[in-house]
């Protein structure tokens, strides 16, 4: 938690405002005294989750009235036309797929959905029927067919492969670019309508599949036996994107300035996928992002070196 005024982290809570919306969390800044409340959209009377439900909604397909309609049964209030089209137009820059929205049908199966349990941690699994098929059927067809065999469910064999990819065995070394783009923007808006840290990740996973023009799927499962650990390796792709003639391997980290095990996570990402659509590690692009910085760079330029454990001393001698 950071103070909207001074940036600070010196923050307490400092009682709870009623309001016809629900119950709202108020803040106390002790460095400047500023009083504010948690995940607030600034002049926004409604929740940004409310928001956030009502741009999704939108660009599934589907109306105004519809729009309308489903978030007032919903959230159990009460919002008018002309609001949910205020909100669609205020934030229509973080809304590229508006421009081709009129393109797929006006039903929610645009989204495609399947859970996964893998070491006891649920994953949902989605894709984007439509941009799935319209950036990668003929770009990519081995990504396209890689993607579209989880309608059927994920393969049992990636749940018997061994190690997770967030279990570094390699130092990976990489010259990452860094900036802020529109990745950057749309996790700083999903991330408000989160109720906790924990629901972050698939907050701004969803909001980038439905909302931008590149994301085709989130949380996708990857596997492969790497030689040099002698074992198999699994993981979950947060964001899959193709943009730029390339594939996009993207990380959400709340704190990506900080992470360290992000370059590691994204180089495997990538020689697996590599590895099950034969596509080129050249055609690939790893990304970690936050809401303040997104960090790019090119795979086959990566430094791997093994991490050599350190010595622990016993009696005086040191053992490994």
């Amino acid at each position: 938690m950071r103070c909207p005024e001074c940036g600070s982290k010196n923050v307490i809570k400092k009682g709870k405002r009623k309001t016809r919306y629900g119950i709202k969390q108020r803040y106390l800044c002790k460095d400047c005294n500023r009083r504010f409340t948690d995940n607030a959209i600034r002049h926004k009377i409604y929740s940004p989750r409310v928001i956030y439900n009502a741009i999704n909604y939108h660009d599934m397909g589907n109306n105004i009235r519809e729009v309308s309609k489903r978030i007032n049964k919903t959230f159990k209030i009460k919002t008018s036309k002309s609001i949910v089209h205020t909100w669609i137009h205020e934030f229509q820059d973080l809304c590229p797929i508006s421009t081709v929205r009129d393109s797929f049908s006006n039903h929610e199966d645009v989204l495609l959905t399947k859970r996964f349990e893998h070491e006891n941690l649920d994953y949902e699994f989605m894709c984007h029927k439509y941009k799935l098929d319209s950036l990668a059927r003929e770009q990519f067809p081995g990504l396209f067919r890689y993607v579209k065999r989880f309608e059927k469910g994920c393969p049992d064999v990636f749940f018997e492969v061994g190690e997770r990819c967030s279990k570094p065995k390699f130092e990976v070394k990489v010259k990452a670019k860094k900036r802020t783009n529109l990745a950057c923007k749309m996790a700083g808006f999903a991330v408000k309508a989160a109720r906790n840290n924990y629901e972050r990740h698939k907050m701004v996973e969803r909001f980038m599949l439905i909302n931008d023009k590149a994301t085709i799927a989130c949380e996708v499962p990857v596997w492969y036996w790497d030689k040099n650990i002698d074992n198999g390796v699994t993981g979950h792709i947060d964001l899959l994107q193709v943009r730029n003639d390339y594939v996009y391997i993207l990380d959400f980290k709340p704190d990506a300035a900080k992470d360290k095990k992000a370059p590691w996570q994204l180089y495997h990402y990538a020689l697996a996928l590599s590895f099950r659509t034969r596509i080129p590690l050249k055609q690939f692009r790893c990304a970690w992002f936050d809401k303040d910085a997104y960090f790019e760079y090119d795979p086959t330029k990566a430094e791997v070196k093994p991490i050599v454990a350190k010595a622990a001393k016993i009696d005086g001698k040191s053992r490994r």
